[in-house]
């Protein structure tokens, strides 16, 4: 029987890699580190923006790439440049825009791009404040991706309402408070598999981890997708394999027990 091999880790952040704390314990930085000492590579892919996650990755000292916006964006390590953006429309966000605020009059929004992002009133916790409106024409795209939240709808239903509206973007939830709207076919998988065929990888070779309903496609693309025990359970239903809690290290301790059977590696 041949052993598998990944060449490639790629783990989602929050819930996942993070702990309860926000932190990379001890134990997973060193797994991580064993990892890149193998030859192989480690990804972050996570639906935070590339501001919060290239410092981490610094101080991580990875190299290579990281995934932010759920997919929208593909940085390099090197000198944290986009190498692929894959943005929502100047012209689609002119259309939904409005049309959500007919479906859901209490949604409150927010757009990111670059380093930057503005939110409305309603976004920022203050849902019976005046809502001081997003002026779209004045952003110069691309908008990596939007948030809605709702002071009447819990985020996966504000997803699952956003998802029904139109077929030119999608709908997503992550375990934050809010739902996060990006391009149709932007997601955690898409860009995976776009950075894998620059790096000469195939789905096989990689090893995925997450929690949320956000990681989804991510843990159905590659070669084995493991959910921590703290995931939403489609997730765990999804998931090739189980792992400890986000907060037991549930991820440094699958890689141990691969790295000691020498199935990671370059």
């Amino acid at each position: 029987m041949i052993s598998r091999r990944f060449r490639l880790v790629a783990s989602d952040l929050d819930g996942t890699l993070l702990n309860t704390a926000q932190e990379v314990t001890p134990r997973s930085r060193a797994a991580l580190a064993r990892v890149s000492a193998a030859g192989g590579v480690v990804v972050l892919i996570t639906g935070r923006p590339s501001r919060l996650v290239l410092p981490l990755a610094a101080e991580l000292e990875l190299s290579g790439h990281v995934i932010c916006s759920n997919g929208a964006a593909i940085h390099r390590l090197s000198d944290g440049g986009a190498e692929e953006v894959r943005g929502l429309a100047p012209a689609v966000l002119r259309r939904a825009v409005p049309l959500l605020r007919r479906v859901c009059p209490d949604m409150g929004l927010a757009l990111e791009w670059g380093n930057q992002m503005q939110a409305e009133t309603a976004y920022r916790d203050a849902p019976d404040s005046v809502n001081d409106v997003l002026d779209i024409v004045d952003i110069v795209p691309p908008i990596l991706k939007m948030m809605a939240r709702s002071a009447s709808l819990p985020p996966p239903e504000l997803a699952q309402l956003i998802n029904t509206c139109s077929q030119e973007w999608h709908a997503s939830t992550s375990g934050a408070p809010f739902a996060e709207i990006a391009a149709q076919g932007v997601n955690k998988s898409a860009a995976l598999a776009y950075l894998c065929g620059v790096l000469g990888f195939n789905a096989a070779e990689v090893l995925a981890f997450g929690d949320a309903p956000n990681d989804l496609p991510l843990l159905a693309w590659a070669g084995q997708g493991v959910a921590v025990a703290n995931a939403e359970p489609e997730v765990r239903a999804l998931a090739d394999k189980l792992t400890l809690s986000n907060d037991e290290d549930g991820v440094a301790a699958v890689l141990e027990r691969l790295l000691a059977a020498g199935e990671i590696g370059g």
